[in-house]
């Protein structure tokens, strides 16, 4: 029996139960029931000292609690690990389904392997943009601009997600110093969490990245492929865009037909595996999906064949050459771009699990000491009245005791 169930069973006046471990410790054998409610009120208050001034043997339930959004994550206590999700394109917030699984996987994981591990959760807070605005149109201005053209509704989401993970990343880091970081991004997630890592801006508290049908994915990236069915030409849609605007417009003095004509040998030779390797890396390079060195040993990216958000060559040849629409790519890339599930994923959750598991316990966001902005005096001062006041009932009650005692003698 706990200490709490003893003390529930003393309230009521007939109750003969053991107190448990902490009352039988303080019970005398043969006492009356006043002693062992004396013994409970004792355990109590030492329960309560212990529970404000010691760490918790358990984690936090921080992967149980509900994500807050990254704008309030100042707002939270500290934490040995802190997940970060970047949902996808038109998702709702906190994650969307597919992060949403990912998480449960490893929350499952962390409470069995480490449930000393305090956690904390949070959702990138940013617009998540639908693909439904990267239209046909869009398309073409990414790859042969107009000057007068303003930035698509997609990139202008993008951007906010880079500034805001990156604004995260800075103040977590300040705020928390031993806290680390997890961070997983889906479809535009994983191109807002690719630019953030270019940035250089996730290098120092992050853990883990995972990257899932990455925009920005392409051929010699620095990350870890473990997982999916994507070959080596596989090559996202942005990452793509970018290398095709590139091409297209390194000749300022080109024709509108020379353009045409450059964009168009530029998308053959990626389909057919034939880019120059330096070029390609100068591209991606100017667009933010060159992974620096440093982070790549922590850094785990999935692509499945056929997903046109991450292995674009193809579906952009077809809507190119005007033998396909968008929404019929669309259609096709859908059920493949929804299959970032983690019965797909099990190398790459297994050496992300590996890092959650080496991580030390910091216990940066248990409760060890008084609460924040409260003093221990109060604590303190209330187990001595405790202790002062079970002395002066011990006085009376053996007083009484005594005078009955002697009362039924005469």
């Amino acid at each position: 029996m706990s200490p709490a169930t003893g003390c529930a069973a003393l309230i009521c006046p007939d109750a003969h139960e053991d107190t448990g471990a902490h009352g039988a410790e303080s019970t005398l054998v043969g006492v009356d029931s006043w002693m062992r409610r004396l013994s409970c009120l004792l355990s109590g208050v030492a329960l309560l000292v212990t529970g404000l001034g010691t760490p918790f043997a358990a984690a936090d339930g921080g992967w149980s609690a509900n994500p807050v959004a990254s704008s309030k994550a100042a707002d939270q206590p500290c934490a040995d690990l802190l997940f970060v999700g970047v949902r996808g394109s038109g998702e709702q917030p906190p994650y969307g389904t597919t992060l949403s699984a990912v998480e449960q996987q490893l929350a499952t994981h962390t409470q069995q392997s480490r449930p000393d591990l305090s956690v904390r959760q949070v959702f990138l807070d940013y617009p998540a943009t639908s693909l439904d605005q990267l239209n046909l149109s869009a398309v073409e201005n990414m790859v042969l601009p107009n000057s007068s053209a303003s930035p698509s509704a997609y990139t202008s989401s993008v951007d906010a997600g880079v500034s805001e993970l990156e604004r995260l990343a800075h103040s977590e880091a300040e705020r928390c110093h031993d806290q680390k970081l997890l961070i997983a991004g889906f479809s535009q997630g994983a191109e807002v969490t690719t630019r953030a890592l270019a940035s250089g801006q996730l290098d120092a508290n992050t853990t883990a990245v995972v990257l899932l049908g990455n925009p920005l994915h392409y051929d010699g990236q620095n990350v870890n492929e473990l997982d999916g069915t994507a070959g080596n030409r596989a090559y996202g849609l942005v990452a793509a865009l970018h290398f095709l605007r590139q091409q297209a417009t390194a000749d300022p003095h080109a024709t509108r037909q020379q353009q045409v004509q450059s964009l168009l040998t530029s998308l053959f030779s990626l389909y057919n595996g034939t880019v120059d390797n330096g070029t390609l890396n100068a591209a991606m390079k100017s667009a933010g999906a060159d992974v620096p060195g440093v982070d790549a040993p922590m850094t785990w990216s999935v692509c499945m064949s056929g997903d046109t958000v991450c292995d674009s060559a193809e579906a952009l040849s077809r809507l190119l050459t005007s033998t396909s629409t968008v929404q019929e790519e669309e259609d096709r890339a859908r059920p493949l771009h929804s299959s970032y599930t983690p019965a797909n994923l099990p190398k790459t959750l297994a050496a992300v699990e590996a890092k959650i598991d080496a991580l030390p316990a910091t216990a940066t966001g248990s409760a060890r000491g008084p609460l924040p902005g409260r003093s221990a005096a109060p604590v303190v001062a209330l187990a001595v009245a405790a202790v002062v006041l079970a002395g002066a009932v011990v006085a009376v009650l053996i007083g009484r005791r005594r005078r009955s005692g002697r009362g039924s003698h005469q």
